[in-house]
């Protein structure tokens, strides 16, 4: 185990106190560098000056409120695991990414339709994203412990999973 993981998921741990959230957002970030995509995506902060913050909610969630900046929050009393962390990580940095490139929400008084297909395009991408970084990491002896996929499946995206590791596969 490198000594990211190893980091994280020390800090991490059940009863433990958590650690500043720089050094959880720095170790996350050092752990989706070992990923093609997750390098992009740590490229894609460095380059654009992302501002990455932790907050406290009764549920596992992100938020980005403006392009270059984006919460992970979680129940600082029930942290998620090191993998969901990863994960959620990744996915917000995806939606700034899609920000970036100019693909935005509708007004709010877009039509109901134009809401439904950009902002399932923009899950779908999200997902695929998500998807790719798991079972890129998910292949690195250091990460095993992770399971970056079993965890993918218990954030409730198991379709989305099993659809993209058929299409992968025919590849």
């Amino acid at each position: 185990m490198t000594p990211e993981a190893q980091k994280l998921n020390d800090l991490l741990k059940p009863g433990q106190p958590l650690p500043s959230d720089e050094v959880m957002v720095s170790t996350a970030l050092d752990i989706l560098n070992h990923s093609a995509h997750g390098q992009q995506l740590v490229d894609f902060v460095r380059i654009n000056n992302i501002a990455l913050r932790i907050m406290s909610t009764p549920q596992p969630t992100t938020y980005l409120p403006e392009p270059k900046l984006a919460y992970i929050g979680f129940n600082r009393n029930n942290p998620v695991s090191p993998s969901r962390f990863v994960l959620m990580l990744a996915g917000i940095l995806r939606e700034a990414q899609q920000e970036s490139a100019g693909i935005k929400n509708p007004h709010l008084q877009a039509p109901l339709e134009e809401h439904m297909k950009i902002s399932m395009a923009k899950h779908e991408d999200k997902l695929w994203y998500m998807c790719t970084v798991a079972c890129e990491l998910n292949d690195i002896s250091t990460f095993m412990e992770y399971n970056f996929l079993d965890e993918l499946r218990k954030m409730g995206h198991d379709e989305s999973l099993e659809l993209y590791l058929k299409q992968e596969k025919r590849k």
